[in-house]
């Protein structure tokens, strides 16, 4: 005749499940954020190698922040859409920010270097007149952001929570303009100028730094 299980021991084996579970949920989880950090660093280097074709194509010209036209208004990402042809490497896995600006269109998380690439102001109010710098202009690429993962600046900006155009350390919060987003390990996701990418913390390149704008100027 079969023995069937005891009381204690269905108890016993319930238990060791519940330990079991208890011990591997966090190594899910976190190999869930691994994963997701990155996707994230590889769509932001996406973004950045559709830079570099645009400079390129554009006498070494990074790309205008945004422009106006009689049928729409272009953020730089759309202008670096046609280098990619994928949408889905606008966003980072894992940002709290929305994926759809206020007007219900795909937004990106990451912010760009607009003050320091191009002569956008912070009011947008010379959209159509900006002007673009050189990648050459850079002195020390390798130590100047050109894209971060960033959220709004402001809570409940008019534009959304996003940070398409990401604050120099030395400018006040503003409508539209962002701040670093930590998403991974309390860094935020940077592509540098010089084309290589890195996840750091705000101390190590927004905040603290001399001069302010350290890692965001073109000296």
């Amino acid at each position: 005749m079969r023995r069937a299980f005891t009381l204690i021991e269905l108890l016993v084996v319930i238990a060791i499940i519940a330990i079991l579970a208890a011990i591997l949920m966090p190594v899910f989880a976190q190999a869930k954020a691994s994963a997701m950090a990155v996707q994230c660093m590889s769509n932001e280097r996406n973004l950045g190698t559709a830079s570099q074709l645009y400079l390129s194509d554009y006498d070494d010209h990074f790309v205008p922040a945004a422009y106006g036209t009689d049928t729409g208004f272009f953020i730089w990402h759309d202008l670096l859409d046609p280098y990619v042809k994928n949408k889905q490497v606008w966003v980072c896995p894992g940002s709290k920010v929305k994926q759809t600006d206020t007007t219900g269109q795909l937004t990106t998380h990451f912010g760009y270097n607009a003050y320091y690439t191009t002569t956008m102001a912070v009011d947008f109010s010379n959209a159509n007149g900006q002007t673009t710098f050189a990648a050459t202009e850079f002195t020390s690429p390798a130590e100047s952001v050109l894209f971060s993962t960033a959220k709004s600046s402001v809570p409940q900006s008019w534009c959304g929570d996003d940070g398409k155009y990401i604050l120099p350390p030395s400018l006040d919060d503003t409508d539209c303009w962002g701040r670093p987003e930590l998403t991974f390990a309390d860094g935020a996701t940077i592509y540098w100028v010089d084309g290589h990418s890195k996840r750091l913390k705000l101390g190590q390149f927004y905040a603290g730094q001399t001069p302010v704008d350290k890692f965001f100027d073109r000296e």
